[in-house]
């Protein structure tokens, strides 16, 4: 089986909804006494990322193919290129970039192995009158 990857022709997530939590694979036990016994209950956790996008009225008649068709409604997984580390500059610790010999810069390259979380992609108008569209949905980016 081959994965879809989300279009690349779609824009980069929203910064302002954008917000990546991570996963609690602890169990809590309380204790009669003192602080709660805290142990690791999974080894890899699912990490959830709010993911917000404008797309105009192409865009957004992609995403839904890619939806429907290509991920079967948020049943299949699929592959994403992390959108907030992939393609910019590797830096250094002054953030100038780090270079080839060529003087090229080098680039992070990061995908995620994806699958559409809890919240499925709703959709509504940017803005009244506005012929843009924000879809809003959660992401789960597999361990």
């Amino acid at each position: 089986m081959t994965l879809a990857w989300y279009p690349p022709e779609l824009p980069r997530p929203e910064r302002a909804p954008y917000q990546v939590t991570r996963g609690d694979g602890r169990t809590r036990r309380a204790e009669d006494a003192g602080p709660p016994n805290v142990r690791r209950r999974f080894s890899a956790v699912a990490t959830t990322v709010a993911f917000s996008t404008i797309l105009t009225r192409a865009q957004l008649a992609r995403f839904d193919r890619f939806f429907d068709e290509e991920i079967k409604q948020g049943t299949l997984p699929f592959l994403m290129p992390a959108p907030d580390t992939h393609g910019l500059p590797l830096l250094t610790e002054d953030g100038t970039p780090l270079l080839t010999d060529e003087g090229v810069p080098i680039l992070i390259a990061e995908t995620w192995l994806c699958l559409i979380g809890q919240q499925m992609p709703a959709r509504a108008p940017s803005s009244p009158g506005s012929i843009q569209w924000r879809v809003s949905f959660d992401i789960a980016v597999m361990p």
